[in-house]
């Protein structure tokens, strides 16, 4: 004997389920807003990378103090310029996909 048509009812139902919500989460994925979302999320994770690096690069002079940063102007203008360059990369990149 076979399975009742109860239980194929519910199978059905339940398969029915499962491809409403896969679906859906498909259609998520794949819109416009949610693309433009994780695009932006991207942009803000290699900001504050970058951002991190150049503190890493520039507190180690601070710590040895106002002395040592003021007799060395060329190395904070270096510093200075590669945050700088280094954001302006992140920026061209992000418009130069749109």
């Amino acid at each position: 004997m076979g399975p009742r048509p109860e239980e194929l009812e519910r199978e059905i139902a339940f398969a029915r389920d499962q491809l409403r919500r896969d679906v859906d989460e498909l259609v998520a994925r794949v819109s416009p807003r949610a693309v433009a979302q994780r695009q932006a999320d991207r942009v803000a994770s290699e900001a504050q990378r970058i951002s991190a690096q150049a503190v890493a690069t520039v507190v180690p002079l601070l710590r040895n103090g106002r002395d040592q940063v003021l007799s060395r102007p060329a190395l904070l203008g270096i510093g200075a310029g590669l945050t700088v360059l280094s954001l302006a990369t992140v920026l061209w990149r992000v418009r130069a996909r749109h």
